[in-house]
């Protein structure tokens, strides 16, 4: 298929992506149309986009202020006109197979499933990307654009939703390849962990002794193993264990969250 004709709107937020985003776009050239929204870039993301503009590529380079990243990401929603959208951060790559998976799907008359989940592989830092047995992580990135919505109260871990029947990608992945230190994905765990604890305490979610104890375990196992992370060596247990972290101190920020709220 000839580059850029694939009735596919790639959608892509960002702030200061200059090291990330060329990669990413040059793996999604089989798209129509690329929406890129920025919040306020400095470190030379505009004039990289810029120049991939320069080349021929599809893209619309619109500024939305950070209002958070459901509400950026419905902003990239409400300004495609593709009949499908491919949901893509500037830290990701479509791989070979992948992109052939996309464009089968994209030219097939079938329009029973409205969403597909695809499979994102993780790279550890001083490993690479995790094993090729690892069960990655399903997410929902590629959908039509018609009936598609996007929960605005998730402040983090946000999905589109799609009306209608779903499916797996079974061939290719998306490579997700950024480096983060023990000391970054700490950080990250925090800010993130405070985000999650919000947003539940908002939807009425009530904390429970139990969970706190045991969902933080659950995750280490459910990682570790049924997903086989173990396979990754030592990286692949501090991975696992920073999934750990990261639901622990979701679960003790609701407990926090709860007392505040407790008048005695």
């Amino acid at each position: 298929m000839t580059r850029f004709a694939s009735p596919v709107s790639a959608l892509i937020i960002c702030m200061n992506e200059a090291d990330m985003i060329g990669p990413c776009l040059e793996s999604i050239d089989f798209c129509a149309e690329i929406i890129i929204v920025d919040s306020g870039s400095t470190d030379g993301t505009i004039e990289c986009v810029q120049g991939y503009i320069a080349k021929g590529y599809p893209i619309r380079l619109l500024h939305n202020d950070w209002q958070g990243f459901p509400y950026q990401r419905q902003f990239s929603l409400d300004h495609a006109t593709q009949p499908w959208c491919l949901s893509i951060d500037p830290d990701e790559r479509v791989d070979d197979q992948l992109r052939q998976s996309i464009l089968a799907i994209t030219q097939a008359a079938d329009d029973k499933i409205s969403g597909w989940y695809i499979r994102r592989r993780d790279w550890l830092k001083g490993y690479g990307y995790a094993h090729r047995w690892v069960l990655h992580n399903r997410l929902m990135r590629l959908f039509r654009r018609e009936g598609a919505t996007m929960d605005l109260s998730a402040r983090v871990h946000e999905a589109f939703h799609v009306p209608g029947e779903t499916g797996t990608i079974e061939e290719g992945v998306l490579l997700h390849r950024r480096e983060i230190s023990v000391e970054e994905d700490l950080a990250r765990a925090n800010t993130y962990s405070g985000l999650k604890a919000v947003t539940l305490v908002e939807k009425g979610k009530k904390p429970g002794l139990v969970r706190l104890v045991l969902s933080p375990f659950g995750n280490f196992l459910k990682f570790y193993l049924a997903k086989r992370y173990f396979l990754c060596g030592r990286h692949g247990f501090v991975y696992s264990m920073s999934v750990m972290i990261y639901s622990f101190a979701t679960e003790a920020k609701l407990y926090e969250a709860s007392d505040r709220k407790d008048p005695a």
